[in-house]
């Protein structure tokens, strides 16, 4: 009897969509460079690629005069990433930057914190060079959130 062989490579799928805050995106740049990682990381299977022409923040929340976004429209593609990692068929989200994927970094922080590490999704992002599985989450986190406040409040970046 023939022994199944361990699957050698992750599913993974690409994540494309406009700028939720900062530099906008040209998303035809960024699927290239999505797809030349995935080239370039053999252990990556590319199975799917998730496309949001416009992404619209429609909820704020206020605070001390300042207006922090918390909600988005027009992510249909990226809902229906998150429901494909729920059943296994994608095990590495590849991004280009973490301003395409929410309107806040608390809510990127959430994603990662609360649902991609503990069900074991990887998380790639192209434009930051940083990768969940062997990168520090807390400080990618923290580096994305100076570039988030500094873009939203036009303060300049601590590097």
């Amino acid at each position: 009897m023939a022994m199944k062989s361990e699957k050698l490579y992750k599913r993974a799928g690409i994540y494309i969509a406009p700028s939720a805050y900062g530099l906008p995106v040209d998303l035809e740049e960024a699927l290239a460079s999505c797809k030349a990682f995935i080239r370039k990381n053999r252990e990556l299977k590319l199975m799917r690629i998730y496309w949001d022409d416009e992404v619209t923040v429609v909820r704020t929340s206020e605070q001390n005069g300042r207006r922090t976004p918390l909600g988005v429209t027009g992510n249909d593609a990226w809902q229906r990433l998150l429901r494909d990692t729920e059943t296994s068929a994608i095990e590495v989200i590849v991004i280009y930057a973490a301003r395409t994927v929410a309107p806040s970094i608390s809510g990127l922080a959430r994603l990662i914190r609360e649902y991609f590490l503990p069900c074991g999704i990887r998380l790639i992002d192209v434009e930051a060079g940083f990768d969940s599985e062997t990168g520090d989450v807390e400080d990618y986190l923290k580096h994305r959130n100076r570039e988030y406040r500094s873009t939203l409040y036009g303060r300049k970046a601590a590097e």
